[in-house]
């Protein structure tokens, strides 16, 4: 969606400002501007790569702390999603002009480029790639591609959009492509907040309401199954962002019905993962985390955090100024 937030002000941190989960922090500076990253991933054992609002996708090498730029940066929006197939890396451009990039370390090309559709997520699963944007014509605009195929594909199936709704690119993870015949999204807007169903084999989709905020700018940001029956969605309205209340909630049946969070993470989140036994959430006001599958969240940092990736006990966290925080964890 396009009015996304952008992240600004410096991290906080505190005696006061941290769990004593945290083990230990460290900073890698993947950018020397004022670039945020929405999307953080991991390309190789030892590289990072990062989308970002100014500088383009940046691989980060943990080792030698090297960065290199690996796709340059468009005038016409910014990074927000990206995805990785062994080799083979896939980044979206949302903007003015919808925008897909293929390509690895050495090199990367255009292989989407469509003006008026803003992207806002991408998604994968094993060898195949669903681009989500916002409506169009009051449907949803989704493209698959293949292996088999050079180009995005329209899907056979429609889902159509409520009155000013839209998705939220805030972190590239409205959407998940869970396996080769599920795929789901969020969405909100004025006076929808909703989750989306949908069976790729059979072109089912079912459209399921949500215990959370509504309004312009608020809603579900992000949603995280570690199977198909459990998963979590966070969200709530950016412009009020230290507001913690109908802003997550769980499910327990496979997106059939939410069941909103007794204890609510501590403000606006925009981004969630994690597995079966520990979850994770963050936004503007810090990161907190869930070890019942998202019914209660708990302080872990305060902090402006604009993206997650969790490997093992390693937690990575964006935030602005070109910075990555990279927590040891002790659950």
């Amino acid at each position: 969606m396009k009015n996304s937030i952008l992240f600004l002000g410096l991290l906080l941190l505190s005696n006061s400002g941290i769990s004593q989960r945290v083990v230990s922090v460290d900073t890698l500076h993947f950018s020397a501007d004022s670039s945020y990253s929405r999307i953080v991933v991991r390309y190789k054992k030892h590289q990072l790569l990062f989308g970002t609002s100014k500088t383009g996708v940046i691989a980060f090498c943990e080792k030698d702390k090297n960065k290199t730029v690996i796709i340059p940066p468009v005038n016409d929006g910014e990074f927000r999603d990206i995805v990785v197939n062994k080799d083979t890396i896939f980044a979206i451009v949302s903007g003015d002009i919808g925008m897909v990039y293929k390509g690895n370390l050495e090199s990367a090309t255009p292989i989407f480029n469509e003006k008026g559709i803003f992207l806002d997520d991408i998604s994968l699963f094993k060898n195949e790639v669903i681009i989500l944007g916002d409506p169009v014509d009051g449907t949803f605009f989704f493209r698959k591609r293949t292996p088999e195929s050079n180009t995005f594909l329209e899907l056979d199936q429609k889902v159509k959009s409520d009155y000013l709704e839209g998705c939220y690119a805030a972190s590239g993870t409205c959407a998940q492509y869970l396996n080769p015949d599920t795929y789901f999204f969020v969405s909100g807007g004025d006076t929808s907040a909703r989750f989306h169903y949908m069976d790729l084999w059979s072109k089912r989709t079912v459209s399921v309401d949500l215990p959370m905020k509504t309004g312009e700018g608020a809603g579900p940001f992000s949603l995280f199954f570690w199977d198909p029956i459990h998963g979590v969605i966070v969200g709530g309205d950016y412009r009020k962002n230290t507001e913690a209340s109908k802003n997550a909630c769980y499910t327990t049946d496979g997106g059939k019905t939410w069941i909103a969070s007794e204890i609510f993470p501590n403000g606006y989140r925009s981004c969630v993962t994690g597995n079966k036994k520990l979850l994770f959430s963050c936004g503007t006001t810090g990161i907190d985390y869930s070890k019942d599958g998202g019914i209660t969240w708990h302080f872990l940092m305060k902090g402006n955090f604009c993206a997650l990736l969790l490997e093992k006990k390693t937690l990575y966290a964006t935030t602005n100024k070109g910075y990555c925080l990279k927590l040891k964890l002790k659950f």
